[in-house]
């Protein structure tokens, strides 16, 4: 990390405020993404086989009931993130002001999200928000607002703020979103294998975002009598409330979590992008003297990268025990266990994270 990446400057002491904010954004997805990986890693499918004709076919049998948590963490992850925004776009209005906003002024003081260049129109011509001069129309805040609206994509439903804001107005006002275990793979260890999966779930409609899994949905099948080791990718996945697509929830957040962090206030802030990012990960638990000397030592990695990292190391360190195993004069599992575990994530990692389950179907 160059001086550069860490020079925060930047920010103003009157946003240090948010730094903690995206700290408990990033506390909040790492609890979420570790009750994910367990639940998709213990037990989340019961497979059964069924015998038709000449082939045996590996089906669904079961699927765990998905932990009520996860749509509720995702939900506390996201309103956070919206809540630093609506936090910032606050402080640069009382900043610019320089003075505390009375009470009828703060209600004017929001953050929108549009669709259509009239609609940001119509809102800055609100007769509280003219009485604003930082909200007015054409000013340097204002231009700012408008560079972030969804309206300045091509595809305005998909756009980050967008997104944003109908997950959290979904979740403030009727429920948590929408979130269900879902297939995103299925193939078999071996290529060369006569193992096949069932098409449907090879070529849905929104490939790569996870199928519905349903009992009684078939993975795969083999001839019978063959054992041919595969493995099964479930994922857990949110639905999109204005479009209904489908979208895994770890990328989903760090979508949201990202674009929030290094796009959406730098610009407030500064009206461009192009600053040193600021750091997700600070230890909030304990309090801080200094913000700005705790945000120099804060971590820069965040908790999704820190999640796969976690994964991949785990996955790594199994892998090359039961490597090892194959060696005669191997050193005791033991001590390679020992080492093993000395090692932090990075240097400890494999190259793929493990699937979920693994089986091999047979008469």
């Amino acid at each position: 990390m160059s001086l550069r990446d860490a020079d925060c400057s930047w920010l103003p002491d009157h946003q240090l405020h948010v730094v903690a904010t995206l700290a408990h954004v990033d506390h909040t997805i790492e609890r979420l993404l570790r009750l994910t990986h367990d639940y998709t890693e213990h037990g989340t499918i019961t497979f059964a086989e069924v015998s038709n004709g000449d082939r045996v076919d590996v089906v669904v049998q079961e699927v765990a009931p998905l932990p009520q948590a996860i749509p509720r963490l995702v939900a506390d992850a996201l309103t956070q993130l919206r809540a630093a925004l609506e936090h910032t776009l606050y402080a640069e209005v009382e900043a610019a002001l320089g003075r505390p906003l009375t009470e009828e002024e703060a209600k004017s003081v929001e953050m929108p999200a549009t669709c259509d260049a009239a609609a940001l129109a119509q809102w800055f011509g609100n007769r509280r928000r003219r009485q604003l001069p930082p909200m007015n129309a054409g000013t340097p805040l204002a231009q700012r607002i408008e560079r972030l609206q969804p309206f300045q994509r091509r595809t305005p439903d998909e756009h980050p703020l967008r997104l944003l804001a109908v997950y959290t107005n979904v979740a403030k006002h009727r429920a948590p979103a929408v979130a269900a275990t879902r297939l995103g793979a299925v193939h078999p260890d071996d290529p060369r294998s006569g193992l096949t999966v069932a098409l449907p779930l090879k070529h849905g409609p929104q490939p790569g975002d996870g199928l519905p899994l349903l009992e009684g949905d078939v993975l795969a099948s083999a001839p019978r009598g063959a054992r041919i080791p595969f493995s099964v990718w479930p994922t857990v996945s949110l639905q999109r409330p204005h479009t209904g697509v489908w979208a895994i929830v770890v990328n989903e957040l760090e979508l949201l979590e990202e674009w929030v962090r290094t796009v959406a206030i730098p610009v407030l802030v500064t009206g461009r992008h192009e600053v040193s990012p600021l750091p997700p990960h600070l230890d909030i638990t304990v309090g801080h003297r200094d913000m700005r000397a705790a945000l120099a030592t804060a971590g820069r990695t965040p908790a999704v990268v820190r999640s796969r990292d976690r994964i991949a190391a785990a996955t790594g360190r199994a892998g090359l025990v039961e490597f090892l195993a194959f060696f005669p004069e191997r050193p005791e599992e033991e001590t390679v266990r020992a080492w093993l575990d000395s090692l932090d994530d990075h240097a400890g990692r494999g190259t793929r994270p493990a699937p979920a389950h693994g089986k091999r179907p047979a008469t």
